[in-house]
């Protein structure tokens, strides 16, 4: 993930940002710098503070004229933008200018490079379907070139798939001419070359690809040319109904039919405007549909756009055959722009022979703005390069535009393929997050195989989630094969980027850096770099250069610097090895606050200082043979677990001395010789920085390593951090520095107990940095959301109280009998970091922090953190944070969650940028209150038990149990495991990957919040086993609803079927075959959480008594609670077995207040069978008939019974039926054997030539005939007619109606058999009817198409396919159902009255609609059976919406046609006949821009095929 977050805008036309979902680590400004850097001075005046703060006075005096200002001052004010003076960048290109990174290949993994950024984008260029090519001018600035003139950007991929587009289809061109995937007609350009024939045809929404800032732009802009539009068809609408109504008002016929014919075409034009309003606002943009064409042309594979559909309707702007063909971006470096209004670049590259086509669009401006600070070149103002200018850039896009730009297994994979493909030197990444084991998982191994057996060395990120120790992210600070880097602010960068108004004496680290040590001991921070930059941004971001700020900038900060570095060794045929490398960056950094205990956990070895590093490496070159890496592990002695570091955290750490067995195993490269391995001998000296260790003074390492034991005795210590190390240097070069460490941390927390108390001297903040500040909004704000991991914190509850009098404070730190430690009173500067280590009591569950701020003039803002760290947990799962901003006197409370018998570090800081001295009374009171219990409440058979108590001092107790998820457990229906492309997806050594694509079928009974889990694998990101997991939801017609991998979030969805894909990728197929049955749980939020009943006792539970209410529990005092069970009646009503209800159990209360405290237990309700509704009191027939009648009828209703599980033939059963068609047709089609009867329709003439109870039975045949034949119905409408009306012909309607009309039919057992029977016959009757309708619509004359849209997908105006099934119907009651009032049954011709405003304004006339005069006689027959169908049924009823729509457009009123098939997805999606319908529709309205959206929202509601992975 994006390790940052984004800061208020300042000034910015358009501001965008990531979605919350994004890793980044970054935190986002925006500033332009247009027209403030100039020309390129002398940098190296900026080498010292006062000398910079010269430069400044000079630069802001009064009287310019009064002083001597050389032309190169305003540089040396703004060169601090883009910082290199602090890293010794400049001093190290002075003395070796042509080592800027030329040679030097860095790859970033990131949310894409923006190819054209800061390129020239020429209007008067030549457009080429819609794209305006951008030509680059000679000299353009940014990422076009390097120093000496070669490409910027090698090469750039999407590693995610989130551009993929499947091109598999091939179709011929005729004519010059190919069809599309959805039948539309493009015209080839002449000049492109195809020698086989073959084109690949696919699409591509515009809206998939773009991020949501540039999305949320397009929309903008669409919205005001569609808004034109749409006013102009409202101004004709309101002008047709004026019309109307003076036509009504203004007739003097008498005749009836006339007059309801006028009062229908005023309710049309009513209704037309009453449309136009109501679908305004709930107007929803689908956005433009991509048409793309892959061939290759006898050389390279090239792809085509087709654009057109961003553009108005009928514009030659965006034809395919204008496109500019592209080809792999590494061929010819070539891209395009989507539009010059967007200002949106991408690239294309050809995957799998032609059928994948992927278009490349960076998913943020994180991406542009890293390159940038790495390597950038701007020939014109030097100061605005990046580190490397002379660099190569290779982009790999890990962030997937489908997850918000976060970043996925697929994508960190094939950029690490891609970076060996191109034999990349570095890679930086500025994404990570939360891990729950260090050093591990899948990625892990990975990179750690680039690193250290392909050489490449990689940077990264340490993670924005400071200041509290161990919350460095992964993989760049908990991987020990990766350079984690700290994010650092100098003077300079305060005054220029973050334009503070006061000058900072020194500088230091970001507040919100991440710090270590890693949970295994390791330091967690390498080294620290500058972490703000304004650097290059997309051009669709609307600005050419953006401030931000985080590791996501030190980063590249301090990997450009290694550019520098590898550059010169290149060029003095230096051997580089990543080992090489580090050790030189690590022995030279400039050491900050070295006497402060956590200044390695925060800095690691300091700040980066190339020019240093350069001359210890020209230094070491000829002693650093044979080149070797060093790992190091310690066991501690009375423990299994082995670490990188040692890491003393807990409270029974530090009660006696302990020792640890340590081993270093030098490490060559795979690949190494004997000779080289005999060569490993070194002769190391061992040396402690601290007292309290003990390690041997000399230690000799061969090549197979040593063990050797090392003593920490942390029993003299005082309460707090202290941090040591065990260093090891060559005996004959000392001055190497040294080549392995072993770092020690131990933390001595406070006790807090009954009867414990240190009473200690007044607390003051050490070292605290010089007051500065911002100019507004201080930079509290701008990390509120860098939290970087998306799943929720440890519980905390914030509360502020108001502000009180200053009293007297108790100084120091104090436990007693209320468990309660007495922080005392903390100063503070801008930047100051105050922590404290406390023991919790054992049982404690949270914990309450009070602060009292002093007396303050202005506001000051603190950072608020408390920690713990358990084994294989995320930090941030225990971690409470909050931000506050205290005025004078203000009182804040933090309540938060808490781990009994752990160590807790609060950690208190006011934040860098907020100005002035503060102050904090600090105090903080621990609380518990435990939970004995399995947390399982086995359903409505019996309760569950579970054992409260509070530990340690009384508590109020206020059980409640709510149950808020609704769990549905789904085992896979198919599996299917392949090997993946070679191109993109093969690992060194031909190690192919292979993907597991499992499917399930989910069936929803209720609409809600939904989301898709799979948690056995969920949030595990880089200790993740996988590389990569993905799920889609799709609805039955292909559609994708939601993508889902690490972390998946809530889709709103109806009632009805539902697939779910899930993908699964490793190299190891034995591996995937394992999980060919994983279980996706599907997750529903309920509208309302569920209450569990909790009682006092058993006896309560069983009898329904009295819940309990709030009690208090007295220290150490414990009680039992029933939880449930809970009433059948209050479940959802799709509960049943398997289902789980997932809530939880709260207990505590807090001081003061009825709100539970943080923390909760979990609870899961399983659900149990549902119960038998009871038996209907229905008639048995009487068993005095003979057998042999008996069995006669029940072989007649077998046969009806197989005839009516046949399946309806329909057209689209003549494509090859899919695996799950052919499991389904098992199903659903018994076997017959093979008699004279198998045939349907002889079945169906036998069991029709002797029905057992007659015209009832004869009827149910006919409607099986009628079922078999509708599925043909397009084809065939007549033999559907037929045999409706023969079904229509058996039933007596007027008997029929008769009974219906009874208001008190017979009852007892023959009134309740004849009213079953009766409404059999109703039910098929209207099924009869509703079929023949539909076969006639198909009969009616079809709308006449324009020439240019005649592939558009023709409207199938037929019924709806949800109509109610018969048993369904018979089961209704009958009562009520009365002939509807009738339209005339003549169709409505051209009448004087009437000419002037029937099709309206804006229609298109006769030529467009229903033609009268071509079809009056299918016209009225569909009229007449329409009207027979309304005498029975209620036809404005969604089931017959359709019909109802087209019985309105037969009469001429599209508005009201329209109107109707609302009714039709008032609960569900809309079925594709009604968008069909409705599109043709909105055609005869003339309202041209609803026809196209119609159009769009067809096509991507309903796919040809299931999108790629």
């Amino acid at each position: 993930m994006l390790f940052a977050s984004l800061a208020p805008q300042l000034s910015t036309k358009n501001p965008l940002s990531f979605p919350g979902t994004s890793r980044s680590t970054q935190t986002l400004h925006t500033a332009t710098t247009s027209g403030i850097l100039r020309r390129p001075g002398s940098i190296k005046k900026l080498r010292t503070t006062k000398k910079f703060q010269r430069a400044i006075a000079s630069t802001l005096a009064t009287d310019t004229d009064a002083v001597e200002m050389p032309e190169t001052q305003p540089n040396m004010l703004f060169a601090a933008a883009m910082p290199k003076e602090e890293i010794g960048a400049l001093a190290f290109l002075e003395e070796q200018p042509e080592s800027d990174g030329r040679g030097v290949i860095v790859a970033i993994f990131d949310t894409g490079v923006d190819p054209g950024a800061l390129a020239c984008l020429l209007h008067n260029g030549d457009r080429h379907g819609g794209l305006t090519c951008l030509r680059v001018r000679a000299g353009a600035e940014g990422l076009q070139t390097t120093a000496n003139g070669k490409p910027k950007i090698l090469d750039i991929v999407d590693g995610t798939g989130s551009g993929d587009v499947d091109t598999s289809k091939t179709v011929e061109a005729e004519d010059a001419v190919i069809v599309g995937i959805h039948g539309d007609k493009m015209a080839l350009n002449p000049a492109w070359e195809n020698p086989t024939g073959k084109w690949h045809v696919g699409v591509k929404h515009l809206y998939e690809l773009v991020p949501a800032g540039l999305k949320k732009r397009i929309k903008e802009d669409r919205r005001k040319s569609w808004d034109e539009q749409q006013a102009a068809c409202v101004a004709t609408a309101w002008t047709d109904l004026s019309k109307a109504s003076k036509a009504v008002d203004s007739s003097k016929t008498k005749d009836a039919e006339a007059k309801l014919r006028l009062k229908k075409m005023k309710e049309e034009h009513q209704t037309r405007t009453e449309l136009l309003k109501d679908m305004t606002a709930k107007y929803e943009d689908t956005g433009p549909l991509l048409q793309c064409v892959v061939w290759h042309d006898g050389s390279h594979w090239r792809a085509a756009i087709d654009t057109s559909d961003m553009y108005e309707q009928g514009s030659d702007i965006g034809r395919l055959a204008d496109f500019k063909p592209l080809t792999n971006y590494k061929t010819e470096r070539q891209y395009g722009t989507f539009s010059a209004q967007d200002g949106c670049n991408f690239v294309c590259n050809m995957y799998e022979e032609g059928d994948v086509l992927s278009i490349v669009v960076d998913s943020g401006s994180h991406g542009t703005h890293v390159a940038g600070i790495t390597a950038a070149h701007q020939p014109d103002n030097p100061s605005l390069n990046g580190i490397a200018p002379g660099a190569q850039l290779i982009s790999c896009k890990i962030g997937d535009s489908r997850l918000g730009g976060m970043e996925s297994g697929t994508g960190l994979t094939r950029a690490l393929i891609t970076v060996l493909e191109h034999k990349a030197d570095l890679i930086n990444m500025s994404f990570g997050e939360a891990t729950s084991t260090p050093n591990y998982g899948r990625f892990i191994d990975l990179a750690d195989e680039v690193v250290n057996k392909h050489g490449v060395i990689f940077v990264s990120s340490a993670g924005n989630a400071g200041p509290a120790l161990s919350t460095v992210g992964a993989p760049g600070g908990t991987s020990s094969a990766i350079l984690s880097i700290g994010a650092y602010v100098s003077p300079a960068m305060a005054a220029v980027a973050h334009s503070v108004r006061q000058e900072i004496a020194q500088g230091q680290q970001y507040t919100w850096s991440s710090r270590g040590p890693t949970p295994d001991g390791a330091t967690g921070v390498v080294l620290s770099a500058p972490g703000g930059a304004i650097a290059p941004v997309p051009q669709w971001t609307e600005q050419v250069r953006q401030l931000m700020n985080g590791t996501s900038m030190s980063s590249p900060n301090a990997c450009g610097g290694i550019a520098l570095l590898l550059s010169a060794m290149k060029a003095n045929h230096m051997p580089i090895s990543p080992s090489r490398v580090r050790r030189a960056l690590e022995n030279t950094c400039q050491v900050i606050e070295e006497r402060k205990s956590d200044a390695v956990l925060t800095y690691g070895r300091g700040l980066l200082q190339v020019h240093k590093a350069f001359e210890y490496l020209s230094k070491s070159a000829d002693v650093d043979q044979p080149d070797v890496r060093y790992e190091v592990k310690a066991r501690r002695s009375d423990s299994m677990t082995t670490q990188r570091g040692i890491l003393m955290r807990e409270p029974m750490d530090s009660f006696k001395p302990v020792t640890f067995m340590c081993e270093v195993q030098p490490r060559l490269h795979e690949d190494a010789a004997m000779g080289e391995k005999l060569l490993v001998y070194d002769e190391v000296q061992v040396e402690c920085t601290a007292p309290w260790l003990e390690a041997p003074h000399a230690l000799i390492l061969p090549h197979n390593g040593r063990n050797f034991e090392v003593q920490v005795d942390p029993v003299g210590l005082g309460e707090g951090l202290h941090y040591a190390e065990v260093q090891a240097f060559d005996s004959k070069a000392k001055w190497r520095g040294p080549l392995f460490r072993i770092p020690v941390t131990v933390i001595k927390p406070t006790a807090v107990g009954q009867g414990i108390a240190d009473h200690a001297g007044p607390v003051q903040a050490a070292a605290p940095a010089a007051p500065f500040g911002v100019i507004k909004a201080p930079g509290l704000d701008e990390m509120q959301s860098s939290i970087y991991d998306p799943q929720p914190t440890a519980d905390i509850v914030d509360t502020k109280g108001s502000a009180m009098e200053e009293g007297s404070h108790q100084q120091g730190v104090k436990a007693g009998q209320d468990f309660i430690a007495k922080l005392g009173t903390v100063h503070f500067q801008p930047g100051t970091e105050v922590r404290r280590f406390l023991e919790v009591p054992e049982g404690a569950t949270w914990g309450e922090m009070t602060l009292k701020a002093g007396n303050h003039a202005t506001p000051r803002n603190f950072m608020l953190r408390a920690t713990q760290i358990l084994p294989h947990t995320r930090y941030s799962d225990t971690e409470a944070r909050a931000y506050a901003s205290l005025g004078a006197h203000a009182r804040h409370v933090m309540n938060f969650k808490l781990t009994g018998a752990a160590t807790l570090e609060i950690t208190l800081s006011q934040f860098w940028s907020s100005l002035g001295e503060g102050n904090l009374e600090v105090e903080v009171a621990f609380h518990g209150v435990g939970v004995q219990g399995t947390g399982v409440i086995a359903g409505p058979s019996r309760s569950s038990k579970v054992l409260v108590r509070a530990p340690f001092r009384s508590e109020k107790v206020n059980p409640s149990v709510k149950l808020n998820t609704f769990q549905i457990p789904l085992k896979p229906v198919e599996s299917q495991m392949q090997p993946l492309d070679a191109a993109r997806d093969q690992l060194p050594q031909g190690r192919t990957i292979h993907a597991l694509l499992l499917t399930y079928k989910l069936s929803l009974d209720a609409e809600g919040k939904h989301r898709v889990t799979v948690p056995m694998l969920n949030r595990y990101v880089y200790d993740g086993e996988f590389e990569g997991q993905m799920s889609m939801l799709h609805d039955t017609n292909k559609r994708l609803i939601k993508v889902s991998d690490i972390y998946p979030d809530y889709a709103d969805l109806k009632k009805g079927d539902y697939v779910i894909r899930l993908q699964l990728r490793h190299d190891d197929a034995v591996l995937l075959d394992k999980m060919k049955e994983i279980p996706v749980v599907v997750e529903r939020k309920l509208k309302e959480a569920l209450t569990v009943p909790v009682y006092a006792t058993n006896r309560d539970a069983v009898k329904g008594g009295k819940a309990v209410k709030e009690r208090a529990l007295i220290p150490g005092e414990r009680v039992a609670y029933f939880l449930g069970p809970v009433p059948q009646d209050k479940l959802p009503k799709d509960a049943g077995p398997g289902n789980c209800l997932a809530g939880s159990l709260k207990l505590g209360l807090l001081q003061g207040s009825k709100e539970h405290a943080p923390g909760a237990f979990p609870i899961f309700y399983s659900c149990g069978p549902k119960s038998k509704p009871a038996d209907k009191d229905d008639s048995k027939e009487s068993d005095d008939k003979d057998e042999e009648p008996k069995l006669e009828e029940a072989v007649w209703e077998a046969k009806l019974k197989f005839l009516q599980n046949q399946k309806a033939v329909k057209e689209s059963d003549t494509d090859t039926p899919s695996e799950e068609d052919k499991e389904a047709q098992e199903v659903t089609e018994p076997k017959a054997e093979a008699t004279s009867t198998s045939q349907p329709a002889e079945l169906e003439e036998e069991l029709l030539r002797n029905p057992p109870k007659g015209s009832g039975d004869k009827l149910r045949v006919l409607r099986s005939r009628l079922k078999r034949l509708s599925g043909n119905m397009k084809e065939s409408p007549q033999a559907v007619i037929d045999a409706a009306d023969e079904a229509i012909g058996v039933v007596d309607q007027v008997a029929l109606a008769q009974f219906v009309a009874l208001k008190n039919p017979e009852e007892g057992t023959e009134g309740a058999k004849k009213k079953k029977e009766m409404n059999e016959i109703k039910a098929g009757l209207e099924d009869a009817l509703a079929q023949k309708c539909r076969a006639l619509v198909e009969m009616l004359p079809k709308v006449c198409e324009d020439e240019d849209e005649a592939q558009e997908p023709q409207p199938s105006v037929g019924g709806n396919p949800d109509v109610q099934q018969p048993e369904e119907a018979a089961q209704e009651s009958a009562e009520g159902q009365q002939p509807q009032e009738e339209d005339a049954q003549e169709p409505a011709a051209a009448r004087s009255e009437e000419e002037e405003f029937r099709n309206g304004s804006g229609g298109d006339g006769e030529d467009e609609g229903l033609d009268p005069a071509a079809g009056k006689d299918a016209v009225q027959a569909f009229i007449a059976a329409f009207q027979e169908l309304r005498k029975w049924v209620d036809t404005s009823e969604a089931q017959y919406a359709v019909l109802h729509a087209n019985y309105e457009a037969a009469q001429e009123r599209p508005a009201l046609a329209i109107k109707t098939l609302s009714k039709a997805s008032e609960d569900k999606a809309p079925a594709r006949e009604v968008l069909e319908l409705k599109m043709q529709m909105f055609k005869e309205l003339g309202w041209q821009h609803w026809h196209r959206h119609e159009l769009s929202s067809i096509r991507l509601l309903f796919p040809k095929a299931y999108p790629l992975f």
